[in-house]
């Protein structure tokens, strides 16, 4: 099977496309024979070994597994003993390790079914980064539509802003949000006004011009998409029990992401406010809750591009840029 590999420390230049023998499902795993798969910031950093922290799970001086990828869709080719939930043929989605190929080998708490309303590519898209955003907005207190029983004054519904609203955790994060019935404060590039509104969003500010802070700490949950704005700048934002949850950390190979994930949880001691790291849990209800939202059509994936295999390298090129709408999705299969 074709697979593509990242057999040292290093940029996209780093990424072979080989020849690899086909895996085996073990106790627990599934083996997908995966259409699309995706780029997700998990992925470079992988391929990166960046912050160094990475290596000392993927293993030094070089990966020990040279798989890499993360987000799939496909079908159920083969199952290892004692999966349950799933069978050869079914069609589903998630993520494990090594998607970036045309087999792969999940643990079955990574996959969930995919529902046939669902198309593949946007499926590939769901995974990590959708997990992400559920999560997030779960730290704020919202997983669900808002239910009010009809008695007394219909309480305001939460603000939230999300920074970086049209990329690959905050598209998602800013639909759910609306879903849930937020009024969502959109903060993205003044090219994505349009997609931003369309997302769900009531307000939308440029980045680079419109000042977020305009001296009223009237938002009960801000979600930071790409850990790089201090954390003081945006706590001023916040109600006296708001809640900040920020996703990955500032660019460093050491200090700089491990000092900001420190600084968030040492501010928590000196405020009514809640700053929160987020850091994805892989859980299996919530990709399946996820998927169903999609199959319904009450969430969908932005697809940004679509790359086929032989091109990943210029896919993760693109994806470390920092500036692309939605998810770039990786076509394995035709």
């Amino acid at each position: 099977m074709k697979a593509v590999v990242a057999r040292r420390y290093g940029g996209p230049e780093t990424l072979e496309l080989v020849d690899a023998p086909l895996p085996t499902p073990g106790e627990g795993q599934v083996r997908v024979r995966i259409a699309a798969s995706s780029v997700n910031p998990l992925d470079w950093h992988e391929m990166r070994g960046t912050p160094y922290l990475v290596r000392l799970a993927r293993g030094m001086p070089q990966p020990k597994n040279p798989a890499i990828g993360s987000d799939l869709a496909g079908t159920v080719d083969a199952v290892g003993p004692g999966v349950s939930r799933f069978a050869v043929g079914d069609e589903v989605l998630g993520y494990g390790n090594g998607a970036w190929a045309e087999y792969t080998v999940v643990g079955e708490k990574g996959l969930a079914h995919r529902p046939a309303t669902l198309a593949v590519d946007e499926a590939a898209g769901l995974g990590i980064a959708a997990v992400t955003a559920l999560q997030a907005l779960r730290r704020g207190g919202l997983d669900a539509p808002r239910v009010w029983n009809g008695t007394g004054v219909e309480p305001m519904p939460p603000r939230v802003m999300i920074i970086g609203a049209t990329g690959g955790v905050g598209s998602i994060a800013t639909q759910l949000a609306a879903h849930f019935g937020a009024h969502v404060t959109a903060v993205t590039g003044a090219g994505n006004r349009e997609l931003a509104l369309r997302l769900g969003a009531e307000e939308v500010l440029d980045y680079r011009t419109d000042p977020l802070d305009d001296g009223l700490a009237r938002y009960d949950l801000v979600i930071e998409t790409n850990g790089a704005r201090p954390t003081r700048e945006l706590a001023r934002l916040l109600t006296t029990t708001g809640v900040l949850a920020v996703v990955g950390a500032p660019h460093g190979d050491w200090i700089a992401p491990v000092a900001a994930v420190a600084g968030r949880g040492l501010a928590n001691r000196f405020t009514t406010k809640t700053i929160a790291s987020i850091l994805a849990r892989r859980d299996p209800d919530d990709l399946a809750a996820l998927a169903e939202l999609a199959g319904s059509g009450a969430i969908r994936t932005v697809v940004g591009e679509v790359y086929p295999l032989e091109r990943i390298a210029d896919a993760v090129r693109h994806s470390e840029s920092g500036h692309v709408r939605g998810k770039l999705i990786i076509r394995v299969a035709p």
